[in-house]
């Protein structure tokens, strides 16, 4: 039986832990003052933003490793305490709706062929395009824009055969103000 006292609804936790993973050179100079770089890449999926692994520092240092391998540098992990603050929360279904409104009113009024398409390797031009619209015309309509744009994924092979747990599912959270960056500091694995 449902008791008949109302609650205070609790969305996102105000703050997480997250995990950047760079260069150690890119995180002394993080570290020193420096700041971090927004990313700028179109085809990040959650648009414009610093991104970071939301409890998973073993997965940002997998990517840092990659990364390094690819560019040269030696990989390292930051860990942050975010603020989520204004949070586009893609792990509930607020959004969404009007996520799908921004995607129907670009799909009926471009051509198919100017309008970005996420690729099976992973780029999410798309998605990028949508989220960056949908948060510009939040914060024209309501002057309070997003902070924080949060979402889970899953990405990679099953972990075996007819799972559906992936191999590098995540949640992942793109920072667009940096003042919800807390704290930040080197992670030290053993």
């Amino acid at each position: 039986m449902l008791s008949p006292r109302s609650a205070k609804l609790i969305q996102a936790p105000r703050t997480v832990i997250g995990y950047h993973g760079c260069t150690l050179q890119t995180a002394q100079q993080i570290l020193a003052g420096g700041g971090f770089l927004p990313s700028t890449k179109a085809y990040d999926w959650l648009g414009e933003g610093v991104y970071f692994w939301e409890y998973a520092p073993y997965r940002a240092l997998e990517w840092a490793t990659l990364k390094c391998a690819r560019e040269g540098g030696e990989p390292a992990v930051l860990q942050s305490t975010i603020r989520l603050g204004r949070c586009l929360n893609l792990l509930d279904v607020e959004h969404i709706p009007d996520l799908l409104r921004v995607y129907d009113s670009f799909a009926n009024t471009t051509d198919d062929i100017a309008l970005p398409h996420n690729t099976s390797r992973g780029a999410h031009f798309l998605d990028r395009f949508i989220i960056d619209a949908y948060c510009r015309g939040t914060a024209q309509r309501t002057a309070n824009a997003f902070q924080t744009v949060r979402g889970s994924f899953a990405e990679g092979d099953p972990i075996y055969p007819g799972s559906k747990i992936m191999k590098k599912a995540h949640t992942q959270i793109a920072v667009r103000d940096s003042s919800s960056v807390l704290h930040v500091s080197l992670v030290q694995f053993k």
